[in-house]
């Protein structure tokens, strides 16, 4: 999760965000300059070490399976708050790969950026 004052990765077991870098990255999270400036911008991760139970060939796409139903949560809930939200794949993964210090056994899915819409 990139926010302004810095990179926070969600800690799904305590509930918690915990930071991991205390930079604003939201400009590496995809090439349209509105992301520098929402207030929100998700990343998510496939963490193949994590997945030990699944096979390999089957990894990226039970992640990718994964990531779209969090995202389409995500819409779901933006929109019942009036936000605004989109879902990118595209963006430099490289120079988002870097900033977040990823491992070869991470690597990113989707950005989604959460914001108010222009009126």
């Amino acid at each position: 999760m990139a926010l302004p004052q810095g990179l926070y990765r969600y800690e799904p077991q305590r509930h918690v965000l915990l930071l991991i870098k205390a930079e604003d990255v939201r400009r590496v999270t995809d090439y349209q300059d509105f992301v520098d400036n929402a207030p929100l911008d998700l990343v998510y991760v496939a963490d193949h070490g994590r997945m030990k139970m699944v096979p390999a060939a089957q990894r990226e796409a039970y992640a990718s399976v994964a990531a779209g139903a969090l995202s389409q949560n995500v819409y779901l809930f933006c929109a019942s708050q009036g936000l605004g939200t989109v879902v990118r794949a595209w963006f430099d993964r490289d120079a988002l790969t870097k900033a977040m210090g990823l491992t070869n056994d991470q690597h990113i899915l989707l950005t989604q950026t959460v914001g108010y819409a222009k009126r």
